[in-house]
């Protein structure tokens, strides 16, 4: 059985690319206390996309409850005082090079650069396949390292609910999608 047509390949793994750089790879949603504040806990919702980062202070106001940060801002925020999340913001600073790399090789597939993706493999589809495939891995490791490492309680759990790595598992099915695509 074909899941995509032979012709459409390519059009496919550029559409996937660019939606896998649109949606959020993790939703978190939990109770933590604030940096200088251990006595006062809040509610936090926070949204990892490819390039930066938002993080929601419920009850504190829109503008003065939200903070857009890159990658490497989350990781200066926690290099040193907690070494789990520290790795995982790591990672997803060096999953942005991925996403570039991902993003390049797209753009070539859609400017039908034919010098260059036709030294890819597929024509780029197998390698867009296995940039997200990485990129899935990278955001995976990334999501369980915070969420085993954010110690909050909601209901009486001690975790972060990782409400939002449907991003993540999209990605992977992308990406599954592209490697076996059939080219003709």
């Amino acid at each position: 059985m074909v899941w995509i047509n032979s012709e459409y390949t390519e059009e496919f793994a550029v559409l996937t690319a660019w939606l896998s750089m649109l949606l959020p790879w993790s939703v978190a949603y939990g109770r933590a206390s604030l940096v200088g504040d251990a006595a006062k806990e809040t509610t936090v919702v926070i949204l990892r996309f490819p390039f930066f980062g938002i993080r929601y202070v419920l009850g504190s106001g829109f503008i003065d409850g939200t903070t857009l940060k890159t990658p490497l801002g989350f990781y200066n925020e926690t290099a040193g005082t907690i070494p789990e999340q520290a790795a995982a913001h790591l990672g997803w600073t060096l999953a942005v090079g991925v996403v570039v790399l991902l993003l390049v090789v797209s753009l070539l597939m859609y400017l039908e650069v034919d010098e260059v993706i036709d030294r890819l493999p597929g024509r780029g589809v197998y390698a867009v396949g296995v940039l997200m495939l990485a990129l899935a891995s990278v955001y995976l490791w990334a999501a369980l390292r915070l969420n085993g490492s954010q110690n909050t309680k909601i209901l009486g759990i001690q975790q972060f609910v990782p409400v939002g790595l449907v991003g993540t598992f999209l990605l992977l099915v992308f990406a599954v999608l592209n490697l076996f695509a059939q080219r003709t």
